[in-house]
């Protein structure tokens, strides 16, 4: 799902007929870095076949499986570039996103990269996922 604010993204992961919720940021870090501190899903270094990112080509959202390649190393899939995904993590009234995005340069793909956005905003590149507690 695109085009989602942060209320609709909470609302249907938390949906009883869902019933999960957004990772926290750090959370969301975690199974995109590992515990051994990767700069990408993958490893060190960027490669444009891995993510869904500006250099991919791809030029609009792909079906998660579309970059296996990608996964972190706890197997999770679309970590890195596709939509930037909102987190339960907010700071100074602003909700947090990572991950990057189909039409972003590789640095918004980075495990660590973040931006924060007002949560009833939406656009066509943010998204989310959902979490188990």
């Amino acid at each position: 799902m695109t085009g989602v604010s942060w209320f609709g993204a909470q609302s249907y992961a938390e949906s009883p007929s869902v019933g999960k919720r957004l990772p926290t940021e750090e959370e969301w870090e975690k199974a995109a870095r590992g515990m051994d501190g990767r700069m990408y899903p993958w490893g060190g270094d960027f490669a444009r076949e891995n993510a869904n990112t500006r250099e991919s080509g791809f030029r609009t959202t792909s079906p998660v499986i579309q970059y296996e390649n990608g996964q972190s190393p706890y197997g999770v899939i679309d970590m890195a570039g596709n939509v930037f995904e909102w987190t339960a993590s907010e700071e100074g009234g602003a909700k947090i996103l990572r991950g990057g995005s189909w039409d972003d340069d590789p640095e918004y793909a980075r495990c660590a990269s973040r931006i924060r956005n007002h949560p009833r905003y939406s656009y066509f590149d943010f998204g989310f996922r959902c979490a188990r507690t």
